[in-house]
């Protein structure tokens, strides 16, 4: 019997779910776990952001939240992370705040009003859903014979609207744009769950793309699991768990140790949700713009960093953001070419 349930898998032949509005409800899971809500943001100025709500319960006591931003563009490349206390919920769950920040879903459940006040950083902006959202089946990867050991259960909105504003070290800044939703949970200690994560936004006036993969650690048989979307003229056509994260050259990182990807290709394959015909993307790119190299141990809190560094993993993330060209083509269709902007981020765990 195996000890690896991918939702593809549990989901048999129908991949594409909806995302709920219970689907949007902060669960807190109990246990080792870490849940978030992360903002990607393409701006019509060029510009690249991202914002996070962190709520975690691998530490010894209390919770860890932590709101996490970065900002890129106009000569500004800067990562934000602040610590939080008083960390509360609607009464709906969908809703979230802690000091001088806020994630406000309305009632009709497809915006959010994204709101923090801190001395470094100011953020205030509104996200609308485009179309619709989407999970792979129940939206759950769950780990353990008998499902018992943890999960990872990812849901999204792979393309919105954004209106709004950033202040970055008191410059002001218009991120009106596009933007990919991640509502993520995993229900266990990160590095029993995977070895590498790759993640991938790709925004164009035409087609987004957007995936997300990891590789189980050797306990569970070193498992590659992606799930991926396409959005063309604004309607989700598409998900898929047939996508690759292929490093066509690497780099050894002195520091890390890591061999970093410097050219990646990445393959979506899949079927039309309405029409049920083939459709295939990629996108190849050389990763020359390196927004920034992570060391996570450096953002998270002490007694976490000890807790983290007993059980030897030594994350590292590293993000890029670039100009890049994706190929689209459904059914007999004559093939599509969107120009747009590309984010890409790999994570090392162990």
């Amino acid at each position: 019997m195996s000890n690896l349930h991918v939702a593809s898998d549990l989901a048999k032949d129908s991949l594409y779910s909806d995302v709920a509005p219970k689907d949007l409800e902060w669960t807190l899971a109990s246990g080792s776990s870490t849940e978030t809500q992360t903002f990607y943001l393409a701006t019509n100025e060029g510009h690249f952001a991202f914002v996070q709500m962190i709520h975690s319960n691998i530490g010894l006591w209390n919770p860890t939240i932590q709101f996490t931003s970065r900002f890129f563009g106009n000569g500004i490349n800067t990562f934000k992370s602040v610590n939080m206390t008083n960390f509360t919920l609607s009464p709906d769950r969908r809703s979230a705040s802690a000091n001088n920040m806020s994630i406000k879903l309305n009632p009709e459940c497809n915006k959010y009003a994204v709101n923090l006040t801190h001395k470094e950083l100011i953020v205030s902006f509104e996200f609308e859903r485009i179309d619709r959202g989407f999970k792979i089946g129940g939206g759950k990867t769950y780990f353990g014979q008998d499902k018992s050991s943890g999960f990872v259960e990812h849901k999204f909105w792979p393309k919105g609207n954004v209106k709004g504003n950033m202040v970055v070290d008191g410059r002001a800044f218009d991120v009106t744009g596009v933007g990919l939703f991640v509502h993520a949970i995993q229900g266990m200690r990160p590095h029993l769950i995977a070895s590498r994560w790759n993640f991938v936004n790709f925004q164009s006036d035409v087609a987004s793309l957007s995936m997300c993969e990891f590789e189980t650690t050797p306990n569970y048989g070193s498992k590659k699991i992606n799930q991926g979307s396409l959005v063309v003229n604004n309607k989700l056509v598409g998900v898929s768990v047939k996508n690759m994260a292929q490093f066509l050259e690497t780099s050894l990182d002195p520091e890390t140790k890591y061999k970093v990807p410097t050219k990646i290709k990445y393959t979506w394959e899949g079927k039309t949700l309405e029409t049920d015909e083939d459709f295939s993307a990629f996108l190849e790119i050389k990763l020359d713009v390196l927004m920034d190299k992570i060391d996570v141990l450096n953002e998270v809190p002490y007694f976490l960093k000890k807790i983290v560094q007993a059980f030897v993993a030594k994350p590292y993330v590293y993000q890029w953001f670039n100009e890049a060209e994706a190929h689209v083509k459904i059914g007999e269709n004559e093939e599509l070419t969107a120009k747009g902007k590309l984010f890409s981020e790999c994570s090392f765990i162990s």
